[in-house]
This record gives C-alpha cells, structure tokens and sequence, in this order.
C-alpha cells in the first residue's frame, strides 16, 4: 500500500456525506472505529486480490465465445496476461478501482445468479451494486454504464419486457448511481472529515503527504486542477504513457476480435469505441493512465459477456495466434510500470496542498 492511498482508508461518512468514503466507512464498522495500519494493508490487499482473481472467470467467460479451443486458450492466456488486468490490479494495491472491476465480474459471470431472481430483486442488486461502486469511486459510474446497459437489456429479455419496460427498468437500475455520483462531484467534502481522517491515519503509522499531495487532498480537486496536475510530467512521457496504454487496449481488443471470430459486427466495434471513449476521457480528466485503459478493457470484457452475438464462423488465422501470443508475451514486461508517467517528478510544479 503505498503512502498516496492509505490516508483514504480512514475517510468516512461521521461529518455527513463524503465522496469515496463508503471502503473507508465500512473498515471503521468492521474494527469498533479504530482501524490500525495492518487491517488497512489486509483490507486493500484483499480488494486487490479479490479484483485480480474475478479477471481469470470473466476472462474465460469472454473466451467461451470463440470458435474452437486453441482460440478460446488463446483469448484467455491474451486477457489474463495483459498488463492492464491482472498485473496492474496486484501492482496499485489498494485502489478503489478494484470495487469497480468485482462489479463489473457480478454484472457479466455472475448473470447466472441474478437472472435467476425475480425482476426486482434482480434489479436492485444491480442498483445496489452499481451504487457501492459509485459510492467509492464516482467515475466507475462511467465504467459500469455499458455494461449496466448490456445486463439489462438481457435481463429485459430474459423477462420478456417491451422496450418502454425496458427503458424504465435501466433508467430505475443506473438512477440511484447516478445520485451518488452527481452528490459526490457537486457536493464539498468537510474539511474535518479530512483533518480526522489524516490525523487518524498518521497515528495508525501511515507517513504523511508528499509533495504532490496524497488521495485525501485529491478529493478536493475539481476538474481544471486535475489538468494542472500535468504539469507535473514532461510532454514526452505523458504522450508515451496515452500511447503505450492505449495501444495495449486496441490491439488486445483487435486481436480478441479475431480469436472470437466476431467478424466485422458493429455490435463488437461499438463497445470497443464505447470503452475506449471512456478510457481516453479519464486519461483527460486525470494522468493516471494505465488504470484508465485497464478499467477499459475490464468495461469491454464484461459487456462482451452480456452481448447476445455469435461469430460469424471465420476461420481464426495463424496471424491471431501468433499476435496473441506475442502481445501476451510483450505484456510481461511492463507489469511492474507506475500507473502514472514515468520520468522525474516536477514537484517544484505541484499546486500548494489544501485539505
């Protein structure tokens, strides 16, 4: 767990609503309202694990898919290899992104469950779920829309309802998220649920904020100081980092395209431009690019589950098999990358830290 993380763990909702308080809320209920550091680090790992672990089913799922099984081993060894699913959730311990990827897990593996329900248990499970991950990160509301749309189109389907039905069951199912989200970003975080949270966090044994600041005094951040945190990175690594990430999700995507034999379908290149919207606007919003790409790309395999599309029956060339295998391998190599650029710190560039 690193130092620009840990401080989170001790936010929660004692002075009125906090957005990403609700991890920090439930770790205070579980320990009498003492949290210590070592149940922090348990706490962050087991997300971390927990998330890296649902990548492997959803991963086989997506496979499943494909025309025969030299493709299907092919897709899985492809998903679960990428740098952007497994090794960067167990690299960036402790990120709330974690929430974001067990969700988009229950929404896709776990639709065996949940279409087993009666509508509206189903519907406010997904409601539930969608809202726990908003409420630890608003922007996962933006991750988990694609796939909130594909589970309840299937769920529509599955209980025969019109489109109007339709339509009003996804407007009930992504509203109490979209609340929980529109709260978060327009309401202000009270500056002692800051100060008691660091001040709980240093006594804990976390160390305290750096020059650039840590998670707690990023939830004051809008949106035009989020793009000055910028200037924190020279031109080239920032553009390399964008092109790096991104080029890892489009030729993942390009290459699970061909091993699932999915053809020319707009269905498959709509959630890749639908997924790959989503990843650049965070890159834009924030500098933290390999977590928005992989955030992507897990987005991209959970809608991929839920979409109602067969291959066309193309056979998979040798080409598929060999780009896969040599992307799975390039892929090794920069699993220990920061999720942010690399290069010196400007630090002498950093915005004075507030909260």
């Amino acid at each position: 767990m690193t130092d620009y993380k840990a401080p989170n763990y001790w936010l929660g909702y004692r002075s009125g609503f906090v957005r990403r308080g609700l991890p920090g809320e439930v770790l205070r209920r579980l320990t009498a309202g003492r949290p210590t550091y070592r149940q922090m680090e348990r706490m962050g790992v087991a997300l971390s694990r927990s998330a890296a672990a649902s990548i492997v089913p959803m991963a086989v799922d997506v496979a499943l898919r494909g025309p025969g099984k030299l493709p299907r081993i092919a897709a899985t060894g492809l998903l679960v290899a990428s740098p952007l699913t497994c090794t960067l959730l167990l690299h960036d311990v402790g990120r709330y992104d974690g929430v974001g990827v067990l969700v988009l897990a229950l929404l896709s593996t776990g639709r065996f469950a949940w279409l087993r329900l009666p509508l509206p248990a189903s519907a406010v499970l997904i409601a539930g779920a969608v809202s726990v991950a908003v409420a630890s990160e608003e922007f996962l509301l933006a991750v988990l829309a694609p796939t909130v749309v594909a589970a309840v189109h299937l769920l529509s389907r599955h209980h025969q309802l019109t489109r109007d039905q339709g339509l009003q069951l996804l407007g009930g199912v992504l509203v109490p998220g979209v609340v929980v989200a529109g709260a978060s970003l327009l309401t202000p975080v009270p500056a002692d649920a800051l100060t008691t949270a660091r001040a709980e966090a240093l006594r804990a044994g976390a160390r305290p904020a750096g020059p650039t600041g840590d998670a707690l005094a990023a939830l004051n951040r809008g949106f035009v100081e989020n793009l000055a945190y910028f200037r924190l990175f020279g031109p080239t690594p920032v553009v390399m980092s964008f092109a790096l990430w991104g080029g890892f999700y489009f030729l993942t995507a390009r290459l699970l395209e061909k091993l699932l034999s999915a053809g020319a379908g707009s269905w498959y290149s709509s959630l890749v431009a639908a997924h790959a919207f989503v990843g650049a606007a965070l890159s834009v919003a924030g500098v933290d690019f390999r977590r928005w790409w992989g955030l992507a790309l897990a987005g991209l395999m959970s809608a991929v589950v839920l979409t109602d599309a067969s291959p066309v029956g193309d056979p998979v060339g040798t080409a598929a098999f060999g780009g896969a295998l040599a992307l799975a391998v390039a892929g090794v190599l920069p699993r220990d990358l920061k999720v942010y650029p690399w290069g010196r710190l400007r630090v002498e560039r950093a915005l004075p830290l507030t909260g």
